[in-house]
């Protein structure tokens, strides 16, 4: 399944890559997994602060990046549950195949640039040997209890960040990786109409918080960042019937926040402190026809991003 993009007005900005292409080996209980294969771990909407196995093209979208492939092995076991925890599941990964982050060239709106600098991606710090290989270890399952029922996953990863830190060299900004360990949760709750009623089963309750531990790769010219938590949590609530007997509307507030952080390097996160407002309409017809509109207020800078999509 390869990725292509051609833009004809800018030869820079083209992409293709094996998006996905794997080879797994299945049994009842575990398989195996080689190749180049995508996987969202996140659990809210906007910003997934745990969803970090997969790069993202940065010069896609600014709300929205695509995640890119990885190349490397997954293997994965079942095992049995209970009346509380159900279907846990672990996965283990090694990606021994190190691959540049993407970013919008100097002309595209989504260009990472400093006043007259651009960023020259040829020109960054990488990592090699052995600081080139990620892993990563992720646990989910169903959670069952009186009041709610939920999906809970806790991850852990370590190897070259998938932003990389932004130096100055010359006359150019630079992209200078460094290594960070990552530790998280995630957590989607539903709760139970028997209990709390059918009001608030309408509700999904949606959080992920991760801790960010960085280090520097010998040699590199930038310090890595400093070490920070994140998290953000948010709510979805859906009305059917809106204005026909088949339609739905979701409307969804989160709220994502930093931690721990007063680098420079913090100025290049998107979310440190901003709430989110979200309302997607879906008509379920036959054209599939949706309208969504979504609005990013950041509390600390006073800037607001928009999207409207139909």
């Amino acid at each position: 399944r390869p990725r292509v993009l051609v833009d004809l007005f800018d030869g820079d900005y083209s992409r293709f890559e094996p998006f996905e292409g794997y080879v797994t080996y299945e049994q009842e209980v575990w398989d195996v997994r080689g190749g180049s294969f995508i996987e969202n771990w996140g659990i809210v909407d906007t910003f997934n602060p745990i969803d970090v196995l997969n790069r993202r093209d940065f010069g896609s979208d600014i709300l929205d990046t695509d995640r890119l492939g990885e190349v490397g092995f997954r293997a994965r076991g079942k095992f049995d549950g209970n009346s509380v925890i159900g279907e846990p599941t672990v996965s283990a990964y090694v990606l021994p195949v190190w691959q540049r982050t993407l970013f919008a060239p100097s002309d595209q709106r989504f260009a990472l640039t400093i006043g007259d600098l651009e960023l020259d991606e040829e020109a960054g710090f990488e990592p090699s040997g052995s600081d080139r290989v990620f892993y990563g270890l992720r646990l989910q399952s169903t959670l069952f209890t009186a009041p709610f029922n939920a999906d809970v996953q806790l991850i852990a990863s370590d190897g070259p960040g998938r932003f990389p830190a932004i130096g100055i060299d010359g006359s150019a900004l630079i992209p200078v990786y460094f290594g960070s360990t990552v530790i998280g949760a995630g957590i989607r709750a539903v709760a139970n109409e028997s209990v709390l009623g059918s009001e608030f089963a309408k509700y999904t309750l949606k959080a992920e918080v991760a801790h960010n531990i960085n280090r520097d790769y010998e040699g590199a010219p930038v310090a890595a960042p400093d070490d920070y938590t994140v998290f953000v949590v948010g709510v979805d609530r859906v009305f059917d019937g809106v204005f026909t007997v088949q339609d739905s509307l979701t409307a969804t507030v989160e709220y994502a926040r930093e931690n721990g952080a007063s680098d420079v390097q913090a100025f290049f996160r998107p979310f440190r402190n901003d709430v989110i407002l979200r309302a997607f309409w879906e008509a379920n017809d036959f054209d599939r026809k949706s309208f969504e509109i979504r609005g990013i207020f950041d509390l600390d800078n006073h800037e607001t991003i928009g999207e409207l999509i139909y």
